[in-house]
């Protein structure tokens, strides 16, 4: 025989068979990717847990403290509006009063009676449109802070709420709590994200972002463009960012590499791990191409890359076609070939190929 749905409820509220579906709804709620998400899923698993026939979230705006999204059920906008309104504000609901001094839940008839209650501002101004009779009212909590509300209720005026079901309307406050808390969290995380994509692609520098949660690691423009120069460049990338199999935050590899029009180099990745949830890998790669010997002389006066610049010059490449073999953008290159010609106190590519030349040097075939 089927129980009574009174003594069902009250098994459920005691815990016998509700704890579990409580876990239930925790695991849903958490795995919201944003708060439209979070709403429809406590929608979905809130009757589940306790009785009310109507109820509304609300999620508050961290700077204003004002509603930032309230999700009704079987509540009116207008309901909603009017309570905004208040002539008094939102302090004059007793509900929500108790609720900022105790930083818990609050039932109504646990703080007046019915006739009190159906006499007071709130009932009177907003509550009487759906003549909702017993209300609770949950905090959402992030730690000690309180982020939004639950507040739930009925109609029915001989339908009340038992403490057990107050306390566990309060627990389900603090998993929306978390569950918004974690949901913020990985927003804030993927703006900073995209902002660090957007700095690193103006800044011309090769970096890959590889993602546990993503199908693919993600090479900005100018990675792209190097793996575009190598053989095997794909292979390469996974075999550069593999994990060392440790807990590391940070590692390098290198790899010899052949480029697809000839001649060979050295890829060297750094990579780290980025702070917060999924443990994202940032690795910047830094290609280094193998030139031709050049004499000491005049060159002893220029540093590594500037020789490297200064053969490929040499070898009649442009500064475009100098940065696409260097990996430098063509504005770095213009610099490194304005220094020097400044520091061999040359005047042009051509002087500078007479001066090289003059001193022994040969051109690579």
């Amino acid at each position: 025989m089927d129980e009574p749905p009174d003594e069902l409820r009250l098994r459920r509220a005691e815990g016998v068979g509700g704890g579990l579906e409580l876990l239930r709804v925790a695991s849903e709620l958490f795995a919201s990717a944003d708060l439209v998400e979070l709403e429809h899923r406590l929608v979905a698993g809130f009757g589940r847990l306790i009785y009310a026939p109507m109820y509304t979230l609300y999620i508050l705006d961290p700077r204003t403290g004002r509603p930032q999204r309230a999700a009704p059920v079987n509540v009116s906008e207008t309901m909603l509006a009017r309570y905004e309104r208040l002539p008094q504000g939102r302090e004059t609901d007793p509900l929500l009063e108790r609720v900022l001094a105790s930083g818990g839940a609050a039932y109504n008839m646990d703080l007046m009676s019915m006739e009190e209650y159906l006499e007071s501002p709130v009932y009177t101004s907003v509550v009487h449109m759906h003549d909702i009779r017993h209300v609770i009212e949950v905090p959402v909590v992030s730690g000690e802070v309180m982020i939004g509300t639950i507040n739930l209720g009925t109609s029915d005026p001989d339908r009340g709420y038992t403490a057990s079901e107050v306390r566990l309307a309060e627990a389900l406050g603090r998993l929306v709590g978390v569950a918004v808390d974690g949901i913020r969290a990985r927003q804030d995380f993927e703006h900073e994200l995209e902002q660090a994509r957007a700095a690193l692609e103006l800044t011309g520098s090769a970096v890959v972002i590889s993602d546990p949660k993503a199908l693919e690691v993600c090479p900005n423009e100018a990675a792209r463009r190097m793996l575009a120069l190598l053989q095997g460049g794909e292979g390469q990338l996974y075999r550069l960012i593999a994990s060392p199999g440790d807990s590391r935050p940070s590692f390098s590899r290198h790899a010899d590499v052949e480029f697809v029009d000839g001649g060979r180099g050295r890829v060297h990745a750094y990579s780290s791990r980025l702070p917060g949830p999924g443990e994202a890998l940032v690795t910047v790669l830094n290609l280094e191409s193998e030139v031709p010997r050049m004499p000491a002389g005049p060159l002893l006066a220029l540093t590594p890359r500037e020789r490297e610049v200064a053969a490929l010059v040499v070898n009649g490449l442009t500064n475009r076609e100098i940065a696409g073999r260097l990996y430098l953008s063509h504005h770095t290159v213009s610099q490194y070939v304005k220094r020097i010609h400044r520091k061999l106190d040359v005047g042009s590519r051509v002087a500078l190929t007479r001066l090289l030349l003059e001193t022994g040097w040969q051109r690579k075939a």
